[in-house]
């Protein structure tokens, strides 16, 4: 007798069908504003004063796992921008410039006027559900510093900060992520900071 044929089972991670409900759930959040922990000034400060400017800034959502992978790259697994994370824009800019003129890594730092180097800031916090069924989420940042001469806008030095914090998201909303992002950034601009700091060859451009 020939038996019936078998219907193909399809297994889909949980994470992978609440990916686009968490993104529509973060998408439809509050603001979350940045808020820098007391800031250490640097015993190593730097002998230039900067013109500082905030350039891209963006949150997303990425592929669930992708943090815990070896590609850096966590840009090349976004499955959607959260726009509403990262604003308003101003206050933003705001807090980071609290956070740079509190480092005291340059001699001075102005968002008008002249500089010895123009300073540029990209900053990008990635979000990941993670593929455990425990809703933690792992938020990822990454800060790109860009060191430019003011006078024909040449690069002279590029640098890279990143940081890493884990947060519970089951209830959803704006408190269960404000820490978690924070952290993340902060983390990153200690690190990308310190690197500066720490550059022999910044210090005698």
């Amino acid at each position: 007798m020939q038996m019936p044929a078998r219907t193909p089972r399809f297994t889909v991670s949980l994470p992978a069908l609440l990916a686009p409900l968490l993104i529509g759930l973060l998408a439809g959040c509050a603001t979350i504003p940045f808020d820098p922990a007391p800031v250490v000034p640097t015993k190593h400060q730097l002998p230039y004063s900067v013109k500082l400017k905030l350039g891209p800034l963006g949150a997303f959502m990425v592929e669930p796992g992708a943090t815990m992978i070896a590609d850096p790259g966590l840009q090349n697994h976004v499955l959607s921008p959260i726009d509403s994370l990262v604003s308003p824009r101003e206050q933003w800019e705001a807090a980071i410039l609290q956070y740079v003129t509190a480092r005291q890594t340059f001699r001075r730092v102005v968002r008008e006027g002249t500089a010895d180097l123009d300073l540029e800031l990209q900053a990008a916090i990635y979000i990941d559900p993670g593929r455990a069924f425990d809703f933690n989420y792992i938020y990822a940042a990454r800060v790109d510093a860009f060191l430019k001469d003011p006078r024909n806008g040449r690069l002279l030095k590029s640098y890279s900060g990143f940081g890493k914090a884990v947060g519970e998201v089951a209830r959803g909303g704006k408190d269960d992520d404000r820490r978690p992002v924070n952290r993340a950034l902060h983390a990153a601009l200690n690190d990308l900071f310190g690197k500066m700091e720490h550059d022999r060859r910044l210090a005698s451009l």
